[in-house]
């Protein structure tokens, strides 16, 4: 972002009211906000007997579990992208090799 100040956002999650402070944008810090807001929202909503505290920890939880897998699958995808380079790098040589044989033979 150009703009590197503080922002300061007022945003309602689950019937609270919560100053967000950031560096993203408006849109993303709302975007945050409104995505926990729903998960708290379905997780209150599936267990009525739950207070709202608890509600905070079961989302907090469902996040942390999302984070996790999504940092897994990048490393995951990170490796591979780093044995495809490896591999492609490999090819490009036997190919440039190949390529100065059949030269040389139809020289």
């Amino acid at each position: 972002m150009a703009d590197e100040a503080v922002r300061r956002l007022r945003v309602k999650v689950a019937n609270s009211d919560y100053t967000l402070r950031g560096d993203a944008s408006e849109e993303h810090l709302r975007a945050v906000a409104r995505a926990v807001d729903e998960m708290m929202r379905r997780i209150l909503a599936g267990n009525p007997r739950l207070d709202e505290r608890r509600g905070a920890v079961l989302t907090a939880l469902n996040l942390a579990d999302q984070l996790l897998r999504l940092q897994q699958e990048h490393e995951r995808l990170r490796a591979e992208h780093q044995a495809l380079s490896a591999a492609h790098a490999v090819l490009q040589k036997e190919y440039a090799e190949l390529a100065a044989l059949f030269d040389q033979s139809d020289a």
